[in-house]
């Protein structure tokens, strides 16, 4: 479960209650009980992503048992979890394979980042990731994205640099170039309405962004992604999927599942 907005107090197993703020991760293992009591003063936002654990070992079991349950929601388990959410929005599930990979894939960030702790990246740098890709459709600056990382512009700059191998703005435009890619391929939403939701003030814009990044137009990109999903379409039909995601809402918050 990630905590987005708002807070919740968990007790797991009738122990002592733990607070869970926003910013934060909270990991929920089977073969326990969980009480869940959201603040009542604030609206919570919470991603919840939910699945089973198959051909799990016991010593791993016991190793997730020793996990201290939460931790700081770092930007790639931000990102992971929304893309989750995404693909179920716009159906692009592969019969739920899809969003079960990317399940598998935030739980095993979540343990990486726990065993790699020490060779994470600066704070500053996950602060202003996260903030990014919070904020991808919103006309965010440079100044923004370092008030968010509590750290001069220049100085985020050369963080960015030294690190990530790019600045932060232009790690701004490549997260909107993906996020348009990813619904141009996966979504019937017209080109207009994906440059939006990706932060592009026009379409042409949009457009000249995608084709340097793939060689293609929007139009080129969709229509070569439809004909290779039609050529390589199995006739049988795949079975069906144990994962399911609904969408709703506390207070005028979203919450989905995966």
């Amino acid at each position: 479960m990630l905590i987005h907005s708002g807070s919740m107090d968990l007790c797991l197993d009738d122990g002592a209650p733990r607070h869970v703020s926003a910013g934060e991760i909270c990991i929920l293992l089977p073969g326990h009980t969980e009480e869940i009591t959201f603040d009542e003063h604030l609206d919570t936002s919470e991603t919840l992503v939910r699945g089973r654990m198959e051909d799990a070992t016991a010593q791993m079991r016991a190793w997730l048992d020793s996990l201290r349950p939460t931790r700081t929601l770092s930007s790639a388990l931000t990102y992971l979890a929304r893309e989750a959410v995404t693909t179920e929005q716009t159906r692009l599930t592969a019969d739920g394979a899809l969003v079960d990979a990317l399940a598998t894939a935030l739980l095993w960030r979540f343990i990486a980042e726990f065993r790699n702790l020490p060779a994470a990246l600066p704070g500053s740098i996950e602060n202003a990731r996260l903030f990014i890709h919070r904020h991808l459709e919103q006309p965010i600056t440079l100044t923004d994205i370092a008030g968010a990382a509590s750290v001069a512009p220049a100085h985020l700059v050369r963080m960015f640099r030294a690190h990530m191998g790019t600045t932060p703005i232009q790690y701004l435009w490549d997260r909107r170039v993906s996020l348009g890619v990813e619904l141009l391929t996966s979504t019937g939403l017209s080109v207009g309405s994906i440059a939006v939701r990706c932060g592009f003030k026009t379409s042409f814009h949009f457009s000249r962004k995608v084709k340097e990044a793939t060689g293609l137009s929007p139009t080129e990109l969709r229509t070569s992604t439809a004909r290779r999903d039609l050529a390589s379409a199995s006739p049988a039909a795949p079975e069906s999927s144990d994962t399911t995601v609904d969408d709703g809402s506390r207070s005028s918050a979203l919450t989905a599942e995966a």
